[in-house]
């Protein structure tokens, strides 16, 4: 009987840590998505900082749920960063969306103090334990599941790290 209850309180602390470890990565994922936007604002924003050099791709999609409505998607490639937006007007309203970020270099942007060259350790420190471990690749989404973010890990430093958006 004192084994089981053991067994059961075991069992009970590592579910409590678990979501605990999900909801402080949902919370972390949003800071960095708000962080982001901070950064970069706007298309204009993306285009003044990375104006030289700069290639873009865009391309207008219909909305999968709007047949009225359609989606514009920039991707903008630079040497070690690319970002990818997306926007869209509907009823005389705006909305801005970065829908992916690819960091190979350090200085262009980090993730809540992760850039380039920090170690597997100071992202713990910010992101906690990851969701995902395959390979070098460390992996953190939000409950939702449409955050998701990677760093890619090289002789415990961040080579590389990536943002994405999904949306509904």
């Amino acid at each position: 009987m004192v084994k089981r209850i053991i067994l059961a309180t075991f069992c009970l602390t590592l579910l409590v840590t678990c979501f605990s470890e999900v909801a402080r990565s949902s919370e972390v994922i949003s800071e960095c998505s708000e962080q982001l936007l901070q950064k970069y604002p706007s298309i204009e924003a993306i285009e003044e900082q990375f104006r030289d050099g700069a290639k873009w791709q865009e391309k207008t999609v219909p909305s999968p749920h709007d047949s009225n409505l359609e989606l514009h998607i920039k991707t903008m490639e630079y040497p070690g960063i690319s970002i990818g937006t997306l926007e869209y007007t509907s009823d005389d309203e705006y909305r801005y969306f970065i829908i992916s970020v690819d960091v190979e270099k350090a200085g262009f942007v980090d993730f809540l103090g992760i850039d380039i060259g920090s170690t597997a350790g100071d992202v713990k420190k910010i992101f906690g334990e990851p969701q995902q471990i395959e390979g070098n690749m460390l992996a953190y989404e939000d409950d939702n599941g449409f955050y998701l973010i990677c760093f890619i890990i090289e002789n415990n430093k961040v080579k590389e790290m990536k943002f994405r958006t999904f949306l509904d």
